[in-house]
Formats: structure tokens, sequence, C-alpha cells
């Protein structure tokens, strides 16, 4: 694999794997007949809000449906597809999409379909980042955060930040992730959801904190690398930014806790489902003591 599509697996997808749509599943409407999936299932709240990694219906993901399956013994839980993903309809078209586009079309389907907040928003990958804006814009209907390998606002900047100066007769690697990594945020066409990364990255650093509503920020393993083509010790220095990043989050509220998976990747879901759940678990637990 080369490195420009290693990037693009970290960046942009989550590492789904999508079975076949299912009939019962609802959809709703978020304005002007546009229909937003959403599959609910188990009773309780905190509601837990799943938002999966990029490119992925978690609805029809395998991976996804077995956690919530757990998750419902304790509590109710709801997946849910983008816009275009899934049984979910396309996006308006007129111009890429961002975070808070996601956001609101989350907000919408929920209110459709009766759903009582406040939730607890489980983001996985860019999914994570799209939950933080939905908590920096609907801190009323937020009950906390879990963060599941989640994207950092800083993180492509970081990233590009730790890649040496360019040089005359660099690896081919170092150039192509350079490259990467410089338009990636520009260009929302190098994504299959059209998503405006700079815009939403923006759009996430406008959430300061959630007080002391909790942030369970689960990691995957720094013993995986973000781009092993690239050779170490350089893909180890990215995962030790990456690692650094994931610490942050922990700033976002006076309960928050960081749990790392022993050797699951980034794609945690799929990887070490069990994981998870015992994470998605930890914030109702939170949720609930904070009553």
């Amino acid at each position: 694999m080369d490195v420009r599509r290693a990037l693009g697996l970290i960046v942009a997808l989550s590492a789904a794997t999508a079975g076949p749509a299912l009939a019962q599943d609802g959809r709703f409407d978020v304005g002007g007949g546009r229909m937003i999936r959403l599959d609910c299932q188990g009773q309780g709240a905190p509601t837990v809000v799943v938002d999966a990694g990029m490119g992925s219906a978690s609805v029809e993901d395998e991976a996804w449906r077995r956690i919530a399956a757990r998750v419902s013994e304790a509590t109710r839980i709801c997946l849910s597809d983008r816009a275009g993903l899934g049984a979910s309809d396309p996006a308006p078209r007129g111009g890429p999409r961002t975070s808070a586009d996601a956001a609101a079309d989350l907000d919408a389907a929920l209110r459709a379909a009766g759903v009582a907040p406040p939730y607890l928003l489980a983001g996985h990958s860019i999914g994570g980042l799209h939950a933080q804006v939905f908590a920096a814009r609907y801190p009323e209907r937020t009950a906390g955060l879990v963060l599941v390998s989640s994207t950092h606002p800083d993180q492509m900047t970081a990233w590009l930040a730790t890649l040496p100066a360019a040089t005359p007769g660099e690896p081919r690697s170092i150039t192509d992730a350079r490259g990467f990594l410089t338009q990636m945020p520009r260009d929302p066409s190098l994504n299959p959801e059209n998503l405006d990364f700079a815009a939403s990255s923006a759009q996430a650093r406008a959430l300061q904190s959630l007080g002391d509503k909790p942030v369970v920020v689960a990691t995957h393993s720094p013993k995986w690398r973000m781009v092993p083509e690239l050779g170490e010790p350089l893909a180890v220095e990215l995962e030790a930014v990456t690692q650094d990043l994931q610490k942050r989050f922990l700033s976002l509220s006076s309960r928050s806790t960081q749990t790392i998976a022993p050797t699951a990747g980034h794609g945690l879901p799929h990887e070490d489902p069990g994981f998870v759940v015992e994470a998605i678990l930890a914030g109702v637990r939170a949720v609930r003591e904070g009553r």
C-alpha cells in the first residue's frame, strides 16, 4: 500500500465492513423531505448515539451492530447513518459538507424520531470530530462524549509539523505523506464524504469545555503505526504525536478518563469491539453517577 493510500485510510475511512441494509431501519425527515436513518434499541438513559468513521454506515455495519446489541442491555443506543451513507438521502448539492452539517442532520433526525436528550455521543474517527461539534453547538442536548480513536481538530497540522523539511532525494513515502497532509484539509474531494476538514476542525475547536459532563477517551494502542511505510523512527514519532493529541481530549471535562487498547489499531470497533463496549458503558455509568 502506498503512503497516500495509507494516510487516506486513516484520515478518511474507518475500516468499516458494511453488510446488507435492514428493512426495519427507520428514516426520518430532517427538512425538505430529506431522510436520515436511525436504528435505536434498548431502554434507559442516557441514550447513546453513535457517529461512525468516514464512509461508514453504522446501521449496516456488523461490528457496530454487535456493539449496539451489547450496550442495549444497559441503556438505549441509536446507530445513525450520515447523509449519503446507507439508506440516508444524499446531502443537498452546493459545495462541501462540514461537521456542523453532520451535527445538524443528526439533531434533526433525533428530534423527528422523538429520541429524548441528553445524549451520550460515541464518535469513532471522523465521527468523533462531528461529535465534538455536536457538543459545542447543542450543549443542552449533550450528556457527554465517548471519543473512540477520534480525529483531533489539530491532527493534520500536528502530523505535518512532525515530518522533516523537504530535501532533495528524500524517500518518496515522506514526499507523498507531506503532499497528502498539505492538500487534504484544503481539498474535500480527497475524502468520500466531500468533507471540508479545515472548516470542520475550526468548528470543533469551539468546544473548549463540557464542564463536569463525562468524557471517555478510548484510544488505540500506541503499538499501532499510522503509516508503517514511513519506517522507523519517523512512524514512531507520528504515533507519539497522535497519542499526545488523544491525551489533550482530557482537558474537555473535569470528569474525563482515558483507556488505551492493548493491541488494536485505529479500527477499534472492528479490531476490539469489546473495548469499545466497555468505553461506552463507562460513559453511561459516569452520566448516571453525575445526576
